[in-house]
């Protein structure tokens, strides 16, 4: 359904600029090999509209699906902020941030050259590509595809309280690496569906089921973990962060399940506090799912959280507290 929506953030409608960053049109992404990126040469961008005065408040209307996907987008970051913001997590430092309509991305990302959204990690910037198929929502127009990328701004913040520091870079001889790939996914994951109150917010654009987390995931055996999936050679890395992720993402939706979204929010993020200042870039995901376990017993919620830590995680044998 289209609707007005109230975007006080967007300062101005016609060229993407406001509160949140500015969205220029092409220009090119960069991932340096150190980790850190950078986005230059993007341009002005115009988005043809129709300015209506409704209710004595002026309104831009889009004209066309990119305008509409591209205004939608924006009052969805500003959703998420607000949504992050009342959980006490202080975005200052990300805003304001960049976004790219149809950048190029030099090295290439893993990710669909159409109907797309993603966040580059260590570059602070939003990558938007248009809409390259007939959905009932466009990915890009998904609140939930947006808080979830969002989420990977959120967690690199909380790991480095710099938006602009270089992230993981995935070493093929480090194991750690390769679980915190997968922690990132969960922690998206888990930002989306617990703000949003939606196990499966990607239903509406895309047929992922193995992204329900509602569902029974667990790590089954040996191929799921960062042992099994490593490669010395870098040109046979193929690695999919997503199955393990979405067992930690479905293992906070249990603890949802067991309270409600908020508290079980809280309790991700109190595990995130207790593990980043450790040395989280050397640590693998048992570390993290340990505190993620102590957080919950600490948050009264330690029955449910063993319940599921045997349902999901019995294979890595971390203890309860």
């Amino acid at each position: 359904m289209i609707a007005p929506r109230d975007v006080p953030e967007l300062d101005d409608a016609t060229h993407m600029r406001g509160a949140l960053g500015t969205v220029t049109h092409g220009g090119r992404i960069r991932n340096n090999p150190d980790g850190s990126g950078d986005y230059t040469g993007g341009v002005d961008l115009v988005v043809h509209a129709d300015v209506q005065t409704i209710g004595g408040e002026q309104v831009a209307v889009p004209l066309d699906e990119d305008g509409l996907l591209l205004y939608t987008f924006y009052a969805n970051l500003a959703a998420a902020r607000t949504a992050v913001e009342a959980h006490g997590i202080d975005t200052t430092a990300i805003f304001p941030m960049a976004a790219a309509w149809n950048p190029a991305v030099s090295p290439l990302l893993e990710f669909a050259p159409a109907d797309n959204a993603a966040y580059a990690t260590g570059a602070n910037v939003f990558m938007l590509l248009p809409d390259g198929d007939d959905r009932d929502v466009p990915v890009l127009a998904n609140e939930g595809v947006i808080f979830h990328e969002f989420g990977h701004a959120i967690l690199h913040l909380l790991m480095t309280h710099d938006p602009g520091a270089p992230p993981l870079v995935i070493d093929p001889a480090v194991e750690s690496h390769y679980w915190q790939a997968s922690l990132h996914e969960g922690f998206a994951d888990t930002l989306a569906t617990l703000l949003l109150d939606d196990p499966r917010f990607i239903d509406a654009s895309l047929d992922l089921p193995l992204r329900h987390v509602d569902d029974d995931h667990a790590v089954v055996d040996d191929s799921m973990l960062p042992s099994t999936r490593m490669s010395t050679d870098l040109s046979q890395i193929a690695d999919d962060p997503y199955p393990l992720g979405t067992v930690y993402a479905s293992f906070a939706w249990d603890l949802r399940e067991a309270t409600d979204p908020d508290t079980a929010l809280v309790i991700v993020l109190d595990a995130i506090a207790r593990w980043a200042p450790q040395g989280a870039s050397d640590m693998d995901g048992t570390v993290y799912l340990s505190c993620l376990l102590q957080a919950a017993d600490d948050a009264g919620l330690g029955d449910a959280a063993c319940a599921s830590n045997e349902a999901r995680f019995a294979l890595l044998g971390v203890p309860c507290p």
